[in-house]
């Protein structure tokens, strides 16, 4: 009688665990991708070694390199890591950016760069150092509203906000301009 009573328990917690577990994994679908994890979307696309240039009319005007670059379709957006901006004059580089990240917005073509910002003018002779800048790509014009600093040859502009062509030719210092001659 035991051994059909110890037959009867065993069948019991089996037949339980089997219901317990079909009835664990009724009615969940899982998404094939996740959309958000802690308020964070996932990117549609990342890449090593990203490289992006835009052209006009068969002209390049800028080419990005990047040492990672996150696609996010759906905000047209590309968030890009350690990257270098090289703007082009007339087929040859005029002035190079580099950050340590950077936001493109799909649609626009705008850019927002962020730290360690360095442009250096090919042409001009002239490094800027700033904390941010972004791109508007429709004016073709670099803007801040944090603080500068330029050099050129032995002299040291520094200011708060700015606005400027790529290559630095037409630059303007908002505000606070203080200027050092080394």
């Amino acid at each position: 009688m035991s051994d059909d009573i110890m037959e009867s328990k065993n069948f019991f917690w089996m037949f339980s665990f089997l219901i317990i577990l079909s009835l664990s994994s009724c009615g969940k679908e899982r998404p094939a991708k996740p959309e958000t994890s802690g308020g964070k979307s996932f990117p549609d696309q990342a890449i090593e070694n990203f490289t992006l240039a835009h052209t006009n009319q068969g002209e390049k005007e800028w080419e990005l390199e990047a040492d990672r670059a996150e696609i996010y379709e759906r905000e047209g957006k590309t968030i890009v890591r350690r990257l270098k901006l090289k703007f082009y004059d007339q087929g040859k580089i005029a002035s190079v950016l580099t950050a340590r990240e950077g936001e493109i917005n799909s649609p626009s073509g705008d850019m927002h760069v962020r730290g360690n910002v360095v442009v250096n003018s090919e042409k001009e002779r002239i490094m800027l150092k700033t904390e941010s800048l972004r791109w508007d790509a429709r004016e073709k014009k670099i803007l801040t509203n944090d603080f500068v600093r330029q050099e050129k040859g032995d002299t040291i502009i520094t200011g708060w906000g700015l606005e400027s062509d790529p290559e630095l030719e037409k630059l303007v210092i908002k505000k606070d301009v203080k200027v050092i001659r080394k």
